[in-house]
């Protein structure tokens, strides 16, 4: 086979691979910061939260803290499934929240344990433990409405 039937060969399975891809909802690594999922960008910003972008750069959605989250936003807006993103936006605004106290707890903890404080400790843990679960529970939560194609 020579060079250029070789590239042909090349250029048309790759044309391919992408079409599906974009079609299927695949996510698509265009630079480091931006993704592409069908006919939407996915760019993190630079409080280092997620933007979903239509792709003339129109923002469609703002500061998603999970990347999954806004792969998971932006398969449902390419097939029109607004419903289930305002479920899974609700759902994130959630976890956010519960991992914000997880960080918070933990930084009273090693606040408390400076000071020997055994009783603060505990309850500390105790309520580290709480958000945590609820943060795991939400992730699982959140990950039923992803693509499974």
């Amino acid at each position: 086979m020579d060079k250029t039937a070789l590239i042909d060969k090349l250029d048309r399975a790759t044309d391919r691979g992408v079409s599906v891809a974009l079609v299927r909802g695949i996510p698509l690594t265009v630079s480091k910061k931006t993704t592409m999922i069908g006919t939407t960008l996915i760019r993190k910003n630079s409080s280092g939260y997620y933007d979903v972008l239509s792709l003339d750069g129109r923002s469609l959605y703002k500061d998603i803290s999970v990347f999954d989250v806004a792969v998971i936003i932006a398969q449902k807006h390419n097939s029109g499934d607004t419903m289930i993103i305002k479920k899974v936006l609700f759902l994130e605004q959630k976890y956010s929240k519960h991992h914000s106290d997880m960080l918070a707890y933990l930084h009273c903890l090693k606040g408390a344990k400076k000071k020997n404080d055994i009783e603060r400790m505990a309850i500390l843990e105790d309520k580290f433990q709480l958000a945590e679960f609820a943060a795991k529970d939400l992730r699982d939560r959140i990950s039923h409405f992803k693509r499974t194609k």
